[in-house]
């Protein structure tokens, strides 16, 4: 899906702040498109999804968590 411009802004600056390298957003949207911020988990679940799907997620998360958040 589609995640605005301000959220996306927003979600960055929060794992700025935090200095998170990941975290997993929560977010309400409603029928009118409004997004509205639940919570941030520095480790989110996402291991309840097929095997094919978390071991692409897991790979892409130690490839971040090795480069870190710096460019």
């Amino acid at each position: 899906m589609d995640v605005p411009e301000a959220v996306r802004v927003s979600a960055l600056a929060y794992l700025t702040h935090f200095r998170l390298v990941y975290g997993a957003f929560d977010f309400a949207v409603t029928h009118d498109g409004a997004w509205y911020f639940l919570e941030c988990n520095p480790n989110g679940q996402w291991a309840w999804q097929p095997p094919g799907i978390t071991d692409a997620v897991a790979h892409a998360l130690a490839d971040q968590l090795e480069k870190g958040s710096e460019p």
